[in-house]
């Protein structure tokens, strides 16, 4: 009898297996599945810029841009404006990039090296566009201008640290350079003869009512390539990665050039300037990198070419 207990040993450690992993499946059948799709939560952005004393940053294109590129992000974020005694978020980003982490430039090497641009050029590139704030008895003036060699008798008012100033010298043309709240009040007092801004930004500029002898000058466009990016503190790749994919997104679903049709500052701006009516003037800028020559290639029209811009504001 002993030895057939021992025969049926194996069978009965087979059997008891097999019970064992049964049980098991059902255990494991009952538990919740396991998603796979589940990413662990992100933290939230801190974002922040600078804002001087008697800016409205609701006013500026490029701040609602940067929202834009936020919230189409998908990330969830803290946006705070911090307030300086003066616009110089370069150096506020480079002595204390825990205060301001992002601003909004016209690029050059020098930035590219020291912070992290956001390769996609804001407002399409045509931020090389320029057309002039000056006094409205000096048109008769500029309407003589046919070259670079005529404009260069004339002084530009343009930003002490802007990458426009050193672009304009380096075509010989004159600056009186300042920082950007004087620039105005300076053109008003003669203190120097036009105010070179972007086409998409020139409307936001103009204040008739607080200096109603300054107007849109009339008959010249003058172009560099420049792209303007924004920059995020050189260790904030969180930042840098939320922006870039948040624009990217903003131009492939047309909410992009939607807030560029409907933005006040730029809205009505081939209404208003009569672009394709003014006598193009350009000149070079020998301040771009060669990944931003490359960037530009991709994103910007050919300058001599003003009906290929981008239908911003046709149907507004």
């Amino acid at each position: 009898m002993r030895t057939k207990s021992f025969q049926w040993l194996p069978l009965l450690v087979v059997i008891s297996a097999i019970l064992w992993i049964m049980c098991s499946a059902r255990v494991m059948a009952k538990r919740p599945p396991v998603p796979t799709n589940t990413l662990p939560q992100q933290p939230t952005l801190q974002v922040r810029v600078t804002q001087a004393q008697g800016v409205d940053l609701d006013k500026i294109i490029y701040f609602a841009l940067l929202k834009l590129a936020l919230e189409k992000s998908g990330r969830s974020y803290e946006l705070k404006a911090i307030y300086v005694p003066e616009i110089r978020p370069v150096m506020r980003m480079h002595t204390n990039p825990d205060l301001i982490n992002v601003f909004w430039k016209g690029t050059s090497p020098a930035f590219e090296q020291e912070f992290l641009p956001v390769r996609i050029p804001l407002l399409h590139g045509l931020l090389g566009y320029r057309v002039f704030l000056i006094r409205k008895d000096s048109q008769a003036q500029f309407d003589q201008v046919k070259t670079i060699a005529d404009l260069a008798h004339f002084h530009a008012l343009l930003g002490r640290d802007w990458i426009d100033t050193e672009i304009y010298r380096a075509n010989h043309l004159p600056v009186v350079a300042s920082f950007y709240p004087n620039l105005i009040p300076m053109l008003a007092a003669g203190r120097g003869d036009y105010f070179s801004r972007s086409i998409l930004e020139i409307n936001q500029e103009l204040n008739t009512d607080q200096y109603p002898e300054i107007s849109i000058e009339q008959s010249l466009l003058l172009y560099y390539p420049l792209a303007m990016y924004f920059f995020v503190a050189p260790d904030n790749q969180a930042l840098h990665d939320a922006l870039y994919q948040g624009l990217e997104k903003a131009i492939a679903d047309g909410s992009y050039d939607n807030l560029l049709a409907t933005h006040p500052s730029t809205r009505d701006l081939f209404k208003t300037l009569h672009l394709s009516e003014r006598r193009l003037l350009m000149i070079e800028n020998p301040l771009l990198s060669e990944e931003t020559r490359a960037v530009l290639a991709k994103y910007v029209s050919n300058p001599q070419d003003i009906s290929s811009l981008p239908g911003i504001g046709n149907n507004h």
